[in-house]
Protein backbone atom coordinates (compact mmCIF):
# COMPACT_ATOMS: atom_id res chain seq x y z
CA UNK A 1 0.00 0.00 0.00
CA UNK A 2 1.16 3.36 -0.52
CA UNK A 3 1.99 5.92 1.75
CA UNK A 4 0.29 9.13 2.58
CA UNK A 5 1.71 12.02 1.67
CA UNK A 6 -0.70 14.74 3.49
CA UNK A 7 -1.80 13.95 6.67
CA UNK A 8 -4.58 16.37 9.02
CA UNK A 9 -4.28 15.84 13.01
CA UNK A 10 -6.78 16.91 14.72
CA UNK A 11 -6.62 16.69 18.63
CA UNK A 12 -9.12 16.41 21.87
CA UNK A 13 -10.93 19.40 22.33
CA UNK A 14 -10.14 21.84 25.21
CA UNK A 15 -7.68 18.90 26.42
CA UNK A 16 -4.14 19.73 27.85
CA UNK A 17 -3.06 15.98 26.64
CA UNK A 18 -3.17 17.07 23.71
CA UNK A 19 -0.46 19.53 22.71
CA UNK A 20 2.70 16.81 23.24
CA UNK A 21 1.70 14.05 21.23
CA UNK A 22 0.46 16.22 18.51
CA UNK A 23 3.42 17.66 18.69
CA UNK A 24 5.26 14.58 18.73
CA UNK A 25 3.38 13.78 15.37
CA UNK A 26 4.16 16.74 13.51
CA UNK A 27 7.57 15.97 14.50
CA UNK A 28 7.63 12.53 13.13
CA UNK A 29 5.87 13.22 10.10
CA UNK A 30 7.88 16.14 9.02
CA UNK A 31 10.73 14.24 9.44
CA UNK A 32 9.01 11.39 6.85
CA UNK A 33 8.92 13.84 4.14
CA UNK A 34 5.04 14.51 4.71
CA UNK A 35 2.78 17.34 4.88
CA UNK A 36 0.95 18.21 8.32
CA UNK A 37 -1.99 19.94 8.48
CA UNK A 38 -4.02 20.99 11.81
CA UNK A 39 -7.81 21.88 12.51
CA UNK A 40 -8.50 25.30 13.79
CA UNK A 41 -9.40 23.80 17.56
CA UNK A 42 -6.44 22.00 17.91
CA UNK A 43 -4.10 24.69 16.77
CA UNK A 44 -5.99 26.95 19.23
CA UNK A 45 -4.04 24.27 21.91
CA UNK A 46 -0.50 24.53 20.63
CA UNK A 47 1.88 26.51 21.84
CA UNK A 48 3.74 26.43 18.03
CA UNK A 49 2.55 26.15 14.99
CA UNK A 50 4.60 25.38 12.01
CA UNK A 51 1.91 23.94 9.77
CA UNK A 52 -0.74 25.25 7.78
CA UNK A 53 -4.13 25.25 9.85
CA UNK A 54 -7.38 25.64 8.86
CA UNK A 55 -11.71 24.91 9.33
CA UNK A 56 -12.09 21.15 10.12
CA UNK A 57 -14.28 20.23 6.81
CA UNK A 58 -11.18 22.32 4.41
CA UNK A 59 -8.21 20.31 6.28
CA UNK A 60 -9.85 17.12 6.05
CA UNK A 61 -10.59 17.63 2.36
CA UNK A 62 -7.09 18.27 1.22
CA UNK A 63 -5.46 15.08 3.46
CA UNK A 64 -4.91 11.69 2.32
CA UNK A 65 -5.12 10.44 6.03
CA UNK A 66 -6.59 11.91 9.32
CA UNK A 67 -5.37 10.93 12.80
CA UNK A 68 -7.82 11.74 15.83
CA UNK A 69 -5.89 11.87 19.43
CA UNK A 70 -8.91 11.44 21.73
CA UNK A 71 -11.37 8.90 22.65
CA UNK A 72 -14.18 6.83 20.86
CA UNK A 73 -15.97 10.03 21.62
CA UNK A 74 -13.68 12.27 19.78
CA UNK A 75 -13.39 10.05 16.60
CA UNK A 76 -17.38 10.02 16.28
CA UNK A 77 -17.47 13.69 16.30
CA UNK A 78 -15.28 13.48 13.08
CA UNK A 79 -16.91 10.53 11.60
CA UNK A 80 -19.46 12.82 9.35
CA UNK A 81 -16.71 14.64 8.07
CA UNK A 82 -14.10 12.06 7.38
CA UNK A 83 -16.91 9.66 5.56
CA UNK A 84 -18.25 13.10 3.44
CA UNK A 85 -14.70 13.37 2.18
CA UNK A 86 -13.93 9.54 2.38
CA UNK A 87 -10.55 10.13 3.99
CA UNK A 88 -9.46 7.36 6.00
CA UNK A 89 -9.36 7.82 9.64
CA UNK A 90 -6.88 6.32 12.35
CA UNK A 91 -7.11 6.80 15.83
CA UNK A 92 -4.51 7.21 19.20
CA UNK A 93 -6.33 6.96 22.47
CA UNK A 94 -6.22 9.61 25.56
CA UNK A 95 -9.71 8.32 26.79
CA UNK A 96 -10.72 4.93 28.46
CA UNK A 97 -11.73 2.39 26.55
CA UNK A 98 -10.86 3.09 22.96
CA UNK A 99 -12.79 0.63 21.05
CA UNK A 100 -12.86 2.76 17.88
CA UNK A 101 -9.37 4.61 18.71
CA UNK A 102 -7.54 1.56 19.42
CA UNK A 103 -4.19 2.91 19.40
CA UNK A 104 -2.23 3.50 22.50
CA UNK A 105 0.30 6.60 23.26
CA UNK A 106 2.71 4.68 24.22
CA UNK A 107 2.60 2.47 20.15
CA UNK A 108 1.88 5.75 18.42
CA UNK A 109 4.81 6.20 16.81
CA UNK A 110 6.00 2.99 15.89
CA UNK A 111 2.20 2.28 14.64
CA UNK A 112 2.58 5.81 12.19
CA UNK A 113 5.91 4.14 10.82
CA UNK A 114 4.36 1.14 10.15
CA UNK A 115 1.23 2.97 8.57
CA UNK A 116 3.92 4.93 6.52
CA UNK A 117 5.83 1.87 5.10
CA UNK A 118 2.49 0.40 4.06
CA UNK A 119 1.90 -2.22 6.55
CA UNK A 120 -1.57 -1.52 7.59
CA UNK A 121 -5.46 -2.34 6.70
CA UNK A 122 -8.58 -0.43 6.39
CA UNK A 123 -12.00 -1.29 7.93
CA UNK A 124 -14.95 -0.03 6.49
CA UNK A 125 -17.19 0.89 9.14
CA UNK A 126 -20.98 1.23 7.84
CA UNK A 127 -23.20 4.78 9.01
CA UNK A 128 -26.64 5.19 9.86
CA UNK A 129 -28.35 7.77 8.29
CA UNK A 130 -31.48 9.72 10.23
CA UNK A 131 -33.81 11.84 8.89
CA UNK A 132 -37.03 13.29 10.23
CA UNK A 133 -40.44 14.85 8.82
CA UNK A 134 -39.59 17.86 8.95
CA UNK A 135 -36.19 17.42 7.42
CA UNK A 136 -36.41 14.35 5.19
CA UNK A 137 -34.00 15.78 2.75
CA UNK A 138 -31.08 16.66 5.52
CA UNK A 139 -29.49 13.52 6.88
CA UNK A 140 -27.73 12.87 9.98
CA UNK A 141 -25.05 10.46 10.19
CA UNK A 142 -23.86 8.61 13.18
CA UNK A 143 -21.14 6.04 13.48
CA UNK A 144 -22.25 4.16 16.72
CA UNK A 145 -25.76 4.92 17.27
CA UNK A 146 -29.32 6.86 17.12
CA UNK A 147 -30.94 6.61 20.74
CA UNK A 148 -34.31 7.37 21.29
CA UNK A 149 -35.04 8.03 24.95
CA UNK A 150 -37.30 9.50 27.66
CA UNK A 151 -37.27 13.88 28.48
CA UNK A 152 -37.06 14.92 31.90
CA UNK A 153 -40.77 13.73 32.29
CA UNK A 154 -39.06 10.46 32.95
CA UNK A 155 -42.32 9.03 31.52
CA UNK A 156 -42.09 6.16 29.22
CA UNK A 157 -42.32 6.27 25.77
CA UNK A 158 -44.33 4.31 23.36
CA UNK A 159 -42.97 3.47 19.43
CA UNK A 160 -44.37 2.37 16.61
CA UNK A 161 -41.29 0.20 14.94
CA UNK A 162 -41.64 -0.57 10.79
CA UNK A 163 -39.15 -2.05 8.93
CA UNK A 164 -39.34 -2.16 5.55
CA UNK A 165 -42.36 -1.20 5.27
CA UNK A 166 -43.81 -3.91 7.20
CA UNK A 167 -45.04 -3.09 10.98
CA UNK A 168 -42.68 -5.07 13.40
CA UNK A 169 -43.73 -4.05 16.92
CA UNK A 170 -44.62 -1.45 19.61
CA UNK A 171 -42.56 -0.63 22.53
CA UNK A 172 -43.30 1.39 25.97
CA UNK A 173 -39.76 1.53 27.30
CA UNK A 174 -37.24 4.50 28.11
CA UNK A 175 -35.72 3.89 24.93
CA UNK A 176 -34.94 2.70 21.82
CA UNK A 177 -30.89 1.90 20.45
CA UNK A 178 -30.68 1.89 17.02
CA UNK A 179 -27.17 0.94 16.04
CA UNK A 180 -24.42 -0.39 13.85
CA UNK A 181 -21.96 -3.36 14.47
CA UNK A 182 -19.45 -0.73 15.51
CA UNK A 183 -22.02 0.46 18.18
CA UNK A 184 -22.76 -2.76 19.54
CA UNK A 185 -19.92 -2.46 21.89
CA UNK A 186 -21.37 0.98 23.21
CA UNK A 187 -24.91 2.17 24.47
CA UNK A 188 -26.29 -0.95 22.72
CA UNK A 189 -24.19 -3.28 25.20
CA UNK A 190 -25.03 -1.62 27.83
CA UNK A 191 -29.04 -2.41 27.27
CA UNK A 192 -28.56 -6.42 26.96
CA UNK A 193 -27.30 -6.80 22.85
CA UNK A 194 -24.68 -8.54 21.54
CA UNK A 195 -21.77 -7.99 19.99
CA UNK A 196 -21.44 -7.89 16.15
CA UNK A 197 -18.37 -7.78 14.18
CA UNK A 198 -17.86 -4.81 12.32
CA UNK A 199 -17.51 -6.87 9.02
CA UNK A 200 -21.45 -8.03 9.35
CA UNK A 201 -23.65 -6.26 7.23
CA UNK A 202 -26.80 -5.46 9.61
CA UNK A 203 -28.69 -3.13 12.69
CA UNK A 204 -29.41 -3.48 15.67
CA UNK A 205 -31.83 -2.62 17.78
CA UNK A 206 -32.45 -2.96 21.51
CA UNK A 207 -34.68 -1.56 24.35
CA UNK A 208 -33.83 0.44 26.79
CA UNK A 209 -35.68 -0.90 29.72
CA UNK A 210 -38.70 -2.53 28.06
CA UNK A 211 -41.84 -2.30 29.79
CA UNK A 212 -42.33 -6.50 28.85
CA UNK A 213 -39.77 -8.40 29.22
CA UNK A 214 -40.33 -9.99 25.94
CA UNK A 215 -39.08 -7.14 23.95
CA UNK A 216 -35.67 -8.12 22.99
CA UNK A 217 -32.78 -6.94 20.85
CA UNK A 218 -33.18 -8.01 17.33
CA UNK A 219 -30.57 -7.94 14.30
CA UNK A 220 -31.71 -7.01 11.22
CA UNK A 221 -30.35 -6.65 7.44
CA UNK A 222 -28.40 -3.73 6.50
CA UNK A 223 -30.32 -3.27 3.52
CA UNK A 224 -33.52 -2.50 5.82
CA UNK A 225 -35.34 0.82 5.72
CA UNK A 226 -36.11 1.46 9.46
CA UNK A 227 -39.20 4.11 10.89
CA UNK A 228 -40.22 4.71 14.20
CA UNK A 229 -43.53 6.61 15.32
CA UNK A 230 -43.58 8.46 19.01
CA UNK A 231 -47.08 7.38 19.73
CA UNK A 232 -46.98 8.54 23.64
CA UNK A 233 -44.13 10.84 24.71
CA UNK A 234 -44.77 14.13 26.75
CA UNK A 235 -40.72 14.56 26.31
CA UNK A 236 -38.17 12.76 24.21
CA UNK A 237 -34.90 13.08 22.82
CA UNK A 238 -33.10 11.68 19.73
CA UNK A 239 -29.51 11.25 20.27
CA UNK A 240 -27.37 11.15 17.38
CA UNK A 241 -23.32 9.30 18.75
CA UNK A 242 -24.24 11.66 21.66
CA UNK A 243 -22.80 14.59 19.36
CA UNK A 244 -26.08 15.55 17.68
CA UNK A 245 -29.37 15.94 19.88
CA UNK A 246 -33.28 16.47 18.56
CA UNK A 247 -36.17 17.09 20.43
CA UNK A 248 -39.23 15.19 19.07
CA UNK A 249 -42.85 14.44 20.29
CA UNK A 250 -45.97 12.51 19.88
CA UNK A 251 -46.85 11.84 16.52
CA UNK A 252 -43.07 12.26 15.01
CA UNK A 253 -41.27 10.29 12.90
CA UNK A 254 -37.63 9.02 12.35
CA UNK A 255 -36.20 6.94 9.26
CA UNK A 256 -32.91 5.34 9.43
CA UNK A 257 -31.10 3.58 7.07
CA UNK A 258 -27.65 2.58 6.41
CA UNK A 259 -26.00 5.60 4.53
CA UNK A 260 -24.09 5.23 1.52
CA UNK A 261 -20.56 6.37 2.60
CA UNK A 262 -18.25 4.47 4.91
CA UNK A 263 -16.03 5.43 7.18
CA UNK A 264 -12.23 3.66 6.63
CA UNK A 265 -10.67 3.00 10.01
CA UNK A 266 -6.77 2.50 9.26
CA UNK A 267 -5.10 0.13 11.01
CA UNK A 268 -1.18 -1.01 11.94
CA UNK A 269 -1.33 -4.67 10.07
CA UNK A 270 -1.67 -7.35 12.88
CA UNK A 271 -4.85 -5.11 14.46
CA UNK A 272 -6.72 -8.58 16.29
CA UNK A 273 -10.73 -7.25 16.42
CA UNK A 274 -10.90 -10.34 18.73
CA UNK A 275 -7.62 -8.96 20.70
CA UNK A 276 -9.45 -5.74 21.13
CA UNK A 277 -12.19 -7.12 22.87
CA UNK A 278 -10.49 -9.77 25.19
CA UNK A 279 -8.06 -6.08 26.27
CA UNK A 280 -10.85 -3.86 26.35
CA UNK A 281 -13.81 -6.14 28.58
CA UNK A 282 -11.11 -8.26 30.22
CA UNK A 283 -12.11 -11.34 28.59
CA UNK A 284 -9.71 -14.36 29.79
CA UNK A 285 -7.06 -14.66 27.18
CA UNK A 286 -6.13 -18.68 27.50
CA UNK A 287 -8.28 -21.64 29.21
CA UNK A 288 -7.81 -21.35 32.55
CA UNK A 289 -6.32 -18.04 33.00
Amino acid sequence: MNKFNRVCIVGKYKSAEVQRPVSQIIGFLQGEGVDCLVDDMTAQQLTEINVECGPIDDVVSRSDLVVVLGGDGTLLGLARTVAMHNVPLLGINLGRLGFLADISLNKMVASLRAVQRGEYITDNRAVLEVSTESEPEIGIWALNDVSIGKGESGSLIQMKVTIDGEFAYNLRSDGLVVSTPSGSTAYALCDGGPIIAPGVDCILLVPVCPHSLSNRPIVISGTSKIEIELIEAIDARVHIDSHTHLNIGEGGRLRIEVATPRVRLVHPSGHDYFGTLREKLHWAGTMGS
